[in-house]
């Protein structure tokens, strides 16, 4: 797939674009790794796009599709080509790729810096996403007693739960996570249910916490206590809609402080989500 225009031509990403891709990261100073980017080309392999310039690559953009729900991310333009349209060139593009898949609801995390452009282009404002942060702790990491070995049958109860929270069927993300056997634990109720889970997941300067739902105030505690337990000696970010005050207070007493706000943006029909019972959401690249 490419598109040629007066100004870039886009086309499709490949794992040989990974060190363009690094190289956006470490100038926007974000946390994203290699292994997120492959994991969004595994998820949606002709929705993640490179745009080039005169042979150049100049900016990215990622998209993943959950149901009929879809998310825009990376949205990244090279420093030395910023100021040219591109960036909306390829949001202009991305947005046809995913109407031309059947997406009903096209969804994003904005930075105050996008946040004017993606107005431009139909996007509304849904709620606030902040984000945590905690320098590294002394000590030794604590003993896990949550639940981390994931049978099939609780994983189609944590994906269940998942889609009560999130209003999107995110299997494929979920099952990407487990299966590259990220650090992941999850509670039970009294009948054996699972009532939470959270995922974190290494980037290149701090550990991020998401995703993690919980459908009560002691459970998502109790997730989100057994993992920052295992985390004592690393940085970590967790991104958390400000509407879950739980969430937001668990992480104030548990020495996170906050760094900065992302707008959850909608284009299309508003899907009906939870945000209470989202304590952690998966990052700004998939929502």
């Amino acid at each position: 797939m490419q598109e040629h225009s007066d100004f870039v031509k886009i086309r499709k990403m490949t794992v040989a674009d990974l060190p363009f891709c690094r190289h956006l990261v470490n100038q926007a100073g974000w946390n994203q790794s290699d292994a997120d980017w492959l994991r969004t080309m595994e998820l949606e392999p002709e929705g993640c796009l490179i745009a080039e310039k005169e042979g150049i690559s100049v900016a990215t953009t990622t998209t993943c599709c959950f149901g009929t729900c879809a998310w825009i991310a990376m949205v990244l333009v090279d420093t030395a080509f910023r100021n040219q349209g591109i960036a909306k060139q390829m949001l202009l593009h991305a947005i046809r790729y995913l109407e031309n898949k059947g997406m009903t609801t096209i969804r994003l995390d904005a930075t105050a810096l996008g946040e004017g452009l993606y107005r431009k282009l139909g996007f509304e404002g849904e709620y606030e996403v902040t984000r945590f942060m905690r320098e590294p702790l002394p000590g030794h990491p604590a003993p896990v007693r949550a639940e981390q070995i994931v049978v099939e049958e609780v994983m189609r109860d944590i994906i269940t739960l998942d889609m009560l929270a999130t209003g999107a069927d995110r299997t494929m993300l979920l099952r990407s996570l487990m299966g590259q056997r990220v650090p992941f634990c999850y509670t039970q109720d009294d009948d054996h249910q699972p009532v939470s889970y959270a995922c974190t997941r290494a980037g290149i300067s701090a550990v991020q916490i998401g995703p993690a739902v919980a459908v009560t105030l002691d459970a998502g505690r109790q997730v989100l206590d057994e993992i920052i337990g295992q985390l004592r000696g690393e940085t970590v970010f967790i991104d958390i809609p400000t509407q879950n005050s739980s969430a937001v207070q668990w992480a104030e007493v548990n020495g996170f402080a906050m760094q900065r706000t992302f707008l959850r943006m909608y284009r299309g029909k508003r899907i009906q989500d939870f945000p209470q019972f989202i304590w952690a959401s998966s990052g700004p690249e998939k929502g």
